[in-house]
């Protein structure tokens, strides 16, 4: 119907056994989002949902997109753009893809990606120990690859017409630490299943974003981390929908990541840099008085 979006949002596994991908489904309208379902979903079967729906859609997929630039130059030499370095990934095993990370690795330990130097919940996507963030790159860029081809649009790569989904890299945790709720202990530990209910209790209010039938969900979403951040991944997407300035853009310069490490120089330019490595996406200007230009 005219003035709705479909909102995908996916916790996405890498793990061999293809068993813990969760994907959110709702429809927005205005500031309301109408879930629809909330299950367990095959890789495969999420590509196929992707890439067969429309346009207005909108999916949150909480994976890291690429990876670092210095990785990739030794990966695939001159590349530019992630839809390279997708094909890359698509055309060659796991195993193959280990041992060239564990060979960079070595020599060079685990580099964040620009983007990522924002964000203090972030592992490095070479990161290979609990939690082991290298299979869920590497199997998401493999289904970039087909999801690209199939037409799908992703924030600051050239759009040629496409006119599949957007696709946006997004990451529950700083989700949830831009609104001001639990962002850590809500998936292991003595806590978990309390800090769950406040995520819960605390979502609607604290993103702006209503789900008239979110109790239908929630004990799903009490019982199992994997599904709440499905949801929550949801409630990013609904955000980028109605207002993308809420959230961290690249810059057309340096940009200012200087709170990991971050050394910008003045020739340093973000939005080239995230053409290649991805974007992680959050509404960190969501309760801000001053949104930084996108």
């Amino acid at each position: 119907m005219a003035g709705e979006t479909v909102i995908l949002g996916v916790d996405y596994s890498g793990a061999q056994a293809d068993k813990n991908t969760w994907v959110t489904r709702g429809v927005l309208s205005g500031s309301t989002i109408e879930l629809m379902s909330c299950e367990s979903t095959p890789r495969a079967q999420l590509a196929a949902l992707l890439a067969s729906t429309p346009g207005t859609t909108v999916a949150a997929l909480d994976f890291p997109f690429s990876v670092p630039a210095d990785f990739a130059g030794q990966w695939l030499p001159g590349s530019e753009a992630m839809p390279e370095l997708w094909e890359a990934a698509a055309a060659m095993e796991f195993a193959d893809f280990m041992a060239l990370r564990d060979s960079f690795v070595a020599e060079n330990g685990e580099p964040l990606r620009r983007g990522d130097l924002y964000f203090p919940e972030c592992y490095s996507c070479l990161h290979k120990t609990n939690p082991n963030m290298v299979p869920m790159t590497f199997r998401g860029m493999q289904m970039l690859d087909g999801l690209w081809r199939a037409g799908c649009q992703l924030p600051h790569l050239p759009d040629q017409g496409r006119t599949g989904p957007l696709l946006l890299e997004s990451m529950p945790g700083a989700a949830l630490r831009a609104f001001g709720l639990p962002f850590k202990g809500y998936k292991k530990g003595q806590h978990a299943v309390d800090l769950r209910r406040q995520i819960l209790d605390g979502l609607e209010s604290r993103s702006g974003v209503t789900i008239p039938n979110l109790a239908q969900f929630r004990d799903h979403c009490v019982g199992n981390d994997d599904c709440l951040d499905s949801v929550v991944a949801a409630v990013a997407a609904c955000l980028w929908s109605k207002d993308p300035a809420v959230f961290r853009q690249p810059q057309n310069g340096p940009g200012d990541a200087t709170k990991r490490g971050g050394t910008p120089s003045s020739d340093e330019n973000e939005l080239a840099t995230a053409c290649l490595e991805g974007w992680l996406y959050a509404p960190v200007f969501l309760n801000s008085p001053v949104s930084l230009p996108a």
